[in-house]
């Protein structure tokens, strides 16, 4: 992988590493069901995030960028 490559797929481990902080604060003990509960579904969803994120990359890393538009004027660009 690229290093620009290697920098967008950073997102997904700053979504493993939050889903695993998730995962310690709502194991704790003495945690009501709701609250697990709401930190399981979390999880999940930053799990789902971080995997659909590097599905993402993989098929589209090579089209993440800088976005470069043409500022001419309008008759500078067509004649």
């Amino acid at each position: 992988m690229s290093g620009r490559g290697a920098a967008v797929a950073g997102g997904v481990s700053v979504l493993v590493v939050t889903a695993w902080a998730a995962i310690w604060e709502f194991a704790r003990p003495g945690a009501g069901l709701a609250y697990q509960i709401a930190g399981g579904v979390l999880v999940a969803l930053l799990l789902a995030g971080a995997w659909l994120l590097a599905r993402f990359i993989r098929r589209h890393g090579d089209e993440i960028g800088e976005a470069r538009f043409d500022t001419r004027n309008k008759d500078d660009r067509d004649g």
